[in-house]
């Protein structure tokens, strides 16, 4: 039996786009540190450029959402591995 997940080019968009706002935000500084604050002002704005773009489309906004939960757990030192 062969499975084939056929998802809309938008979605895909959307994938690519959380895809490479993690990649470029994957390793923030820990909290408290003039480096975390510019991080995440940094990090806001880039947030921000993709929920404008996606127009706050459902999966942009809980993927950005998701992304930004795990950003702040490794700024506190959970995520690290």
């Amino acid at each position: 039996m062969e499975f084939t997940l056929k998802m809309p080019e938008e979605e895909v968009e959307i994938m690519r786009d959380i895809y490479r706002f993690l990649r470029d935000h994957d390793d923030p500084p820990v909290i408290g540190t003039k480096a975390a604050t510019e991080f995440w002002v940094r990090m806001a704005r880039d947030m921000a450029a993709v929920a404008v773009k996606w127009d706050n489309h459902p999966l942009a906004t809980i993927m950005m959402r998701a992304v930004n939960e795990y950003l702040e757990r490794k700024s506190k030192g959970e995520g690290r591995r």
